[in-house]
């Protein structure tokens, strides 16, 4: 399927809000932008160019949060947890994704980001905002099935983002999620490259995103800081709910 300039121009603006939108709350690759994306291309091919956007701005995303991720024992603590089992469950989602029930991924996404949200909905309502810490079984199982998820190009960012935003404030969870997803999407694009011949026009197009891609990522991060930490809980799970309906709506309905 061929995109003309027009429909590039449209998924361009598109990725630049959504880039923009996603520092501050849970803008779902799979359940939210890849949907719109193959308005304009297929699925497979969305899912391709998204991988590849979702990797060079999860690079600089990285960057950005640098000292975030760096000056909380806690962050670096669940980056050591949950990166390899992340990255070992986004190549075995990218390899098989293809042999399974859609729908039945589908519904394990939504009940566990369901799951998720209202965690994070209970503790936005009690005295203490969020608590000491998680299991360690939960974090291994966590990062194995958003890993999968995200390698099988399905919403995998969001259920991880709502169980870590239980244990650590927004930006924590930004930084934190920012390295895994990076290198999720680096195995699912990788992935998606061996399985599938990309026309060389969408890999000029992933290129020519990156200076607005840098440009929106540095101004949505200043407004992360500047929002309280409830409020963007708050955003980011309504932007979670979105996402689970338009999931259901996509695989299940």
């Amino acid at each position: 399927m061929t995109t003309s300039l027009i429909e590039y121009f449209y998924v361009y603006i598109w990725f630049a809000f959504t880039t923009f939108v996603n520092m501050f709350m849970t803008v779902s690759g799979s359940g939210i932008i890849n949907p719109v994306t193959a308005v304009f291309t297929d699925p497979q091919r969305a899912i391709a160019i998204g991988g590849g956007i979702f990797f060079l701005s999860g690079l600089h995303r990285v960057y950005l949060f640098r000292k975030n991720i760096l000056s909380d024992p806690k962050n670096i603590g669940y980056i050591k947890t949950m990166l390899p089992t992340s990255i070992l469950g986004a190549l075995i989602g990218g390899s098989i994704i293809a042999t399974l029930n859609i729908k039945l991924v589908a519904a394990v996404v939504i009940v566990s980001s369901l799951f998720f949200i209202f965690k994070t909905i209970k503790t936005l309502l009690v005295k203490t905002e969020i608590k000491d810490s998680t299991s360690y079984k939960s974090d291994i199982l966590v990062a194995i099935l958003t890993g999968f998820f995200q390698g099988a190009g399905m919403p995998g960012v969001d259920m991880r983002n709502n169980y870590l935003r239980t244990v650590i404030p927004e930006v924590s969870v930004r930084a934190v999620s920012s390295v895994i997803g990076v290198s999720n999407f680096f195995v699912a694009s990788a992935v998606i490259f061996i399985h599938t011949q990309m026309p060389a026009s969408d890999f000029y197009f992933i290129l020519s995103l990156i200076p607005v891609l840098i440009i929106v990522q540095v101004y949505g991060k200043k407004v992360l800081i500047k929002i309280p930490d409830k409020t963007a809980k708050l955003l980011a799970v309504s932007m979670s709910v979105v996402g689970v309906i338009l999931v259901a709506y996509k695989y299940l309905l």
